[in-house]
Formats: C-alpha cells, structure tokens, sequence
C-alpha cells in the first residue's frame, strides 16, 4: 500500500542512495526509468527541489522535454540488477519495465507513473532547466566527465509529493 509521507522523513534515504547504487528517474508517459547518481535536493523559489542532470543523448531527455513531470524512485538493495538494466539500455527500443519486472503505478500529483517496487517515490514537475556550459565549468570537470562534449542539462524539478510503499 503507498501512503503519501512528510518529505523530511526519507529525504536522508534519498539522498544515500543516490550514489549507491542509485536512483531510478522515471520520466514520459511510460516512466522509461533510467538509473541516475548525480543530483541534488534543496529548496528553492521557497519550494522543494530535486535537481537532476541529463544528456541530451539520452531517451529519457526528450521525455523531458515533452513532459517535465518526473519521478525519483528509490530502489531498494536487492535491485542492483535492475539498477544494471536501466543504466545500460535504452528506453528507445528496450521496454526496461518489463525487463526488470517492474509494474508501474499511476501518481497522484503528475502524469508520469511511479515503479511500485521502489519503496519511495518523488512526484516531481519541472519549473526549471539549464544546460551545463564548458565555459563556466572547470576544465578539470570537462576533461574528466566530458570527453565526448555532451553536455548534461539541469531540471529542477519541484517535489509535489514523497510516498513509501509499505
């Protein structure tokens, strides 16, 4: 059953998985999840946010960009191989739900679905994006994350809604 949570209450978990193994974003109107390890959360425009960073490259991109409604879907531990597949495929011509056994579920705030499996989730809407610009980023940073010059954009996405799935 989902029941809808105070964000403060699983931020901190949020936040740890981010890096390990990571987060799943979902995003166009099939939640094409796609496994993500940068972001950030803070409040801006006196607003929740979760900032997300996507190459343009991506499939999940031009979701967003149709639709900047977002989900975060926090997996749990033993979903490093589905974590696996949403990193490596692509939502273009894999259906990565139905790879990872997946069922997802409708939102309460957004039109983008969440992954019921995930036991938290964040109901996100774009009110704001920037692309990542090589002149006003450290070289250091471009050699290292940006061989190829593919840019990430920023979507900030304002958070509408945390659930848990118990």
């Amino acid at each position: 059953m989902r029941k809808e949570v105070e964000l403060g209450s699983v931020i901190n978990e949020v936040m740890a998985k981010l890096a390990k193994p990571g987060l799943l974003l979902g995003s166009g109107e099939q939640c094409n999840p796609m496994t993500i390890g940068w972001g950030s959360y803070g409040i801006m425009w006196n607003k929740p946010v979760f900032t997300i960073m996507v190459r343009p490259v991506r499939y999940s991109f031009e979701l967003l960009e149709r639709n900047g409604d977002f989900t975060i879907n926090v997996p749990s531990d033993d979903m490093k191989k589905e974590i696996g597949i949403c990193g490596s495929k692509s939502g273009r011509n894999k259906d990565k739900l139905a790879l990872c056994g997946f069922t997802r579920k409708k939102s309460e705030n957004i039109s983008v679905s969440y992954i019921k499996e995930c036991p938290i989730h964040l109901e996100c809407r774009t009110v704001f994006y920037n692309d990542v610009t090589a002149a006003a980023l450290d070289k250091n940073l471009i050699d290292r994350h940006y061989p190829k010059a593919d840019l990430h954009r920023y979507y900030y996405g304002e958070i509408l809604g945390a659930y848990i799935e118990e």
